[in-house]
């Protein structure tokens, strides 16, 4: 990589004499893909990553120009392309910075302490071994269900090494390794099928497979859930309380508030929670954080991918509305700071604000009382696909239907809607135990950034049940 003197010419090209704040973003990533079908060692891949983008601000205006020629004169070009291209943007600069190469300092380097350290680098793991952990993967999976006609398990294991550098004089960097194991399946009982995918995440390197207990865990709660859907019975479109059990179906918030708190829905006028700081939006019970720097959690990081360090952000507290997620550029557009939430997949991708981790603080309720005083209605086990908005609807890939307080019989095809406001004035129980999700990935327009979400028990009062007459 190029020595602090270029970078700073480099800072210096792309502000072009326009731009008040200008930063390069440099990727040097390796992921190793593994995968079996059916048994049969089906493909496998080794993929470098390297690349840079350059992020030129003015004001709110920005451009963003990416290259993968990480030679001076490719970098010095891709800088003058970006600033040409907010040139184009029209107006003046605004008085963020001062503007100019005389602005451009790069400091020594800044360490943040990583959340998630890596104890043995996935790159370094022989090949057999790999092999042999995909292999006893499949072996559990067909263990744990007899209705298993097709599976295809794949690792896919990534080390993305990040350094940022920017007119503010910061220089800093960052070391995220992660694996994952992806089962994707076909089941098929008495003539029915059902297809789906599931996922173990870790923070972590090759250590993530010391104990093998945690991925069989995974794997029999991933089929005996798809398993009940053949049991399960269909319900009619009604409106009933709702239990989601804790864990998992953290879900809904990501959905429901997370995406709506995001800089880029406020500052585009497209989250119905825009002007309502300081309000209160939701019961008592409801505190909800976003918090990259937990260790073990799929989302954490040392630093966001603009160099911020990570936080813990309270989002609402005991229901009144607290803050936004905020990259540079929405925090400009709002008129606040960065929340460190500024977050892409790779240099290919200019930041915005994401979620890291997001979660519902525990509240007070017994779990127990919150099962036994629902007389009819749905109980969650987990969430499938989702999508979000000023109205959210989540899939049911794990339900049955509660009767005098207990759980009876599973249920299927059940879909849940509704507005993220018009939910959080019927959150009216939250239980003691945290729940956590192992982790996945949210797309947006940065790309797919791991994320986790989970809650404890809630009880919902009334919800919207989209579903099938019987």
């Amino acid at each position: 990589m190029i020595g602090e003197n270029r970078m700073r010419e480099i800072l210096a090209e792309a502000l072009g004499g326009t731009g008040d704040f200008a930063e390069i973003f440099f990727e040097d990533s390796i992921e190793n893909n593994l995968y079996q079908r059916n048994g049969t060692l089906d493909k496998a891949e080794a993929v470098r990553i390297c690349g840079a983008g350059i992020y030129v601000l003015r004001g709110t205006n920005s451009a963003y120009v990416y290259t993968n020629d990480m030679s001076f004169e490719g970098l010095a070009e891709a800088a003058r392309q970006a600033s040409g291209l907010l040139a184009c943007a029209g107006g003046l600069p605004q008085p963020w910075s001062k503007g100019g190469a005389d602005t451009v300092a790069v400091s020594g380097k800044r360490y943040f302490p990583n959340p998630n350290p890596c104890r043995v680098r996935p790159s370094q793991v022989e090949g057999s071994k790999r092999t042999a952990l995909v292999e006893e993967a499949a072996r559990i999976a067909r263990q744990c269900s007899p209705d298993l006609i097709q599976l295809e398990v794949a690792q896919f294991a990534r080390e993305q090494h990040v350094t940022v550098v920017n007119t503010e004089g910061l220089y800093t960097e960052d070391d995220r390794v992660t694996d994952r194991l992806r089962f994707r399946y076909v089941l098929s009982r008495g003539g029915e099928q059902k297809s789906g995918w599931g996922d173990y995440t870790r923070p972590q390197g090759w250590e993530a497979y010391d104990c093998m207990e945690p991925v069989r865990q995974t794997v029999r709660e991933l089929f005996t859930g798809a398993s009940a859907s053949f049991f399960g019975k269909r319900v009619k479109a009604c409106r009933v309380p709702v239990i989601m059990e804790a864990g998992v179906c953290g879900t809904l918030w990501h959905e429901a508030c997370g995406h709506p708190l995001e800089a880029s829905s406020i500052s585009s006028h497209s989250s119905e929670y825009e002007g309502l700081l300081g309000q209160k939006i939701a019961t008592d019970k409801v505190t909800l954080i976003d918090d990259g720097t937990i260790p073990g959690l799929y989302g954490s990081r040392a630093i966001d991918d603009e160099g911020h360090p990570t936080q813990k952000n309270v989002l609402i507290e005991k229901g009144v509305l607290k803050g936004y997620l905020c990259d540079r550029l929405g925090g400009r557009r709002l008129g606040t700071a960065s929340t460190g939430s500024g977050r892409r997949q790779g240099y290919m991708y200019a930041p915005m604000a994401r979620m890291s981790n997001t979660y519902l603080e525990v509240g007070e309720d017994s779990e127990e009382d919150l099962l036994s005083s629902v007389d009819e209605g749905l109980y969650v086990k987990s969430f499938g696909g989702g999508s979000g908005g000023r109205e959210f609807s989540l899939e049911v890939s794990e339900g049955y239907w509660i009767h005098n307080g207990q759980i009876t019989y599973p249920v299927k095809g059940l879909m849940l809607t509704g507005r993220g406001l018009d939910l959080l004035k019927k959150i009216d129980g939250v239980g003691r135990i945290q729940g956590y999700d192992g982790g996945g990935f949210c797309g947006a327009d940065s790309g797919l950034c791991p994320v986790t979400s989970y809650q404890p028990r809630i009880r919902v009062s009334e919800m919207s049940i989209g579903g099938e007459e019987a």
